[in-house]
């Protein structure tokens, strides 16, 4: 009767270990690889921020639902404020040392955030990355430049001073002394007539955009925002955020301000810095404006970077954008 029992017994272990193995293989439980592309993702940070391991990086939540999913990423750091082209050649010296992780001509996907749209596109273009470029995706990157830009420039050519004051009302962290260089190099006119021409798509690049757009534009808003903060920068008391997370709450604060401004001056729907006109480059993913009930969505929303939480599923929508570039063999 014991060897019955232990018989027994180890048939039970058997088929229970069987069914375990059978639970565990099943898609329920298998390891999700739905973002695992075929090429590495390499996430590119925008102007004045900095890709830290800690709150506010240029990809909050994103990076990990992605890499939950099997994306492989890789976080470059370049400059938070600098011209187009040095963040470019910045950009281009990150790059390679990524791709020396891998085998010579491996490609990777590339998804940028505002300027990392055009100083990224500048190095695929410009500085021999094109053959390693898979496919470029830009959100909210200013392809035809920025009105904040325009003003700046317009103000500073009447009177470099108070160009200097209104420069000081955009919180970005970052060599202040580049601040003027790295405007002018995304105006209008700059990125119409000269970055553009000069900068043509790659062939074998696979390129799209994402953008997103306030949905209420408060002239009233706007002018009790801009006039305290112009009184307080002629008297010198402007008050300069110690941490990246006041700048974060700063840029939120200013936001509504800047929409308006653009919108009501003719630049039409925006998200407070860049217009959707400007956004779009290759196919165009579309505008998110947020739930129905909210102001829209901002520039820094589209990175997951709003310390009172974005109204809507961007993580959702990042990951849905990579598990379309896999399906698409990228």
């Amino acid at each position: 009767m014991k060897k019955m029992g232990n018989f027994w017994g180890m048939v039970i272990v058997i088929a229970f270990t069987f069914m375990v193995g059978i639970v565990l293989a099943s898609p329920a439980f298998a390891a999700d690889t739905s973002c695992k592309t075929k090429y590495p993702i390499i996430m590119v940070h925008g102007m004045g921020f900095m890709q830290n391991s800690v709150y506010p990086n240029s990809f909050p939540g994103i990076d990990n639902a992605l890499q939950a999913r099997g994306a492989i990423l890789y976080f470059p750091q370049m400059d938070p404020i600098q011209t187009t082209r040095v963040k470019a050649e910045q950009f281009a010296a990150e790059f390679k040392k990524i791709q020396a992780l891998y085998p010579a001509g491996t490609k990777f996907n590339i998804i940028a955030h505002s300027h990392g749209g055009v100083f990224s596109r500048d190095a695929i273009s410009n500085l021999g990355l094109a053959p390693y470029v898979a496919s470029y995706t830009s959100v909210d990157s200013p392809h035809r430049g920025s009105p904040l830009s325009d003003y700046s420039a317009v103000i500073y050519a009447i009177s470099p001073t108070l160009a200097y004051l209104v420069a000081g009302m955009l919180p970005f962290p970052g060599d202040q002394t580049k601040l003027n260089d790295n405007m002018n190099s995304l105006t209008s006119w700059y990125m119409i007539n000269t970055f553009n021409p000069n900068t043509p798509n790659m062939p074998g690049i696979y390129y799209q955009s994402w953008t997103g757009a306030f949905r209420i534009y408060d002239i009233l808003y706007m002018a009790d925002q801009f006039i305290p903060l112009l009184i307080q920068e002629l008297f010198g008391n402007f008050y300069v955020p110690a941490t990246a997370q006041e700048y974060v709450a700063n840029f939120h604060k200013m936001f509504p301000a800047f929409a308006s401004q653009m919108f009501y001056l003719g630049s039409g729907y925006n998200d407070g810095m860049i217009p959707v006109s400007s956004a779009q480059w290759g196919k165009f993913r579309g505008t998110e404006y947020g739930s129905w009930w909210s102001y829209g969505v901002d520039h820094l929303d589209m990175v997951n970077m709003n310390p009172n939480g974005v109204n809507f599923d961007v993580v959702g929508g990042y990951v849905k954008l990579v598990k379309d570039l896999k399906a698409k063999g990228y």
